[in-house]
């Protein structure tokens, strides 16, 4: 049986998305040392420490505790009813707003910034997780290498598959990467302003969904045809 096609715009909302999560998993690890999206790592990097002299069990269970916090918010959210168009882009939208909100209380250098900073982006990304798995792009409903690698080799020809998706799975890999590479060099010289860049990106792909057709929109929902 054929599979049913991806929505493309939502396609480049995710994409757009995944690239600023690259960005934020380099600036959280760089700066508060632990992953406020990732949470498999989390879980691995509070096991690895705490094997050794330091230890990060309180900023990530705190990390932990906060992004389901989003999630459940986020899974109240897209049972409304709604199209899963409206309902990404909503989500999308606060998730944009929370994470400025994190880059001013950096900026401000409010007591406790870190934690508070810590708080405010898992719960973020928590809602973010519901936006993209409400999406349903096949391996981006968590924007994570180890799928998308997967899943581009798996479903090749080499391996006997369509290659359907190779696109956009090669786009999301190359989205990360380049995510993170800019979210370590903004954040090098302004930790505010790479939070700030995250949340702009994910504004944007909500804002995208908003949108009305246009010539300039159906051109690019068209690239790559068969392949979403």
């Amino acid at each position: 049986m054929k599979p049913t096609p991806h929505d493309p715009r939502l396609v480049i909302a995710v994409i757009m998305v995944t690239v600023a999560m690259g960005a934020l998993d380099a600036v959280s690890l760089a700066h508060l040392k632990v992953f406020t999206g990732y949470m498999t790592a989390t879980l691995i990097l509070i096991a690895v420490h705490l094997a050794s002299a330091e230890s990060i069990l309180g900023p990530g269970l705190l990390a932990i505790g906060s992004y389901l916090i989003g999630a459940a918010v986020g899974g109240r959210l897209v049972r409304r009813a709604h199209s899963r168009r409206r309902t990404v882009a909503d989500l999308l939208m606060a998730v944009g707003t929370l994470v400025l909100a994190a880059s001013a209380v950096w900026w401000a250098g409010m007591p406790w910034r870190h934690f508070m900073t810590l708080v405010i982006l898992a719960i973020a990304m928590g809602l973010q997780t519901s936006a993209t798995r409400h999406a349903q792009v096949t391996d981006l409903t968590l924007p994570a290498a180890t799928m998308l690698l997967h899943g581009l080799v798996h479903d090749s020809r080499l391996a006997g598959g369509p290659s359907r998706g190779a696109w956009r799975r090669l786009a999301a890999i190359l989205g990360l990467f380049g995510g993170a590479v800019l979210g370590t060099f903004v954040s090098s010289v302004s930790v505010a302003g790479a939070i700030a860049m995250v949340g702009v990106t994910i504004g944007c792909a909500g804002f995208l969904l908003y949108l009305e057709d246009h010539p300039l929109l159906d051109r690019l929902e068209n690239a790559g045809p068969g392949n979403v």
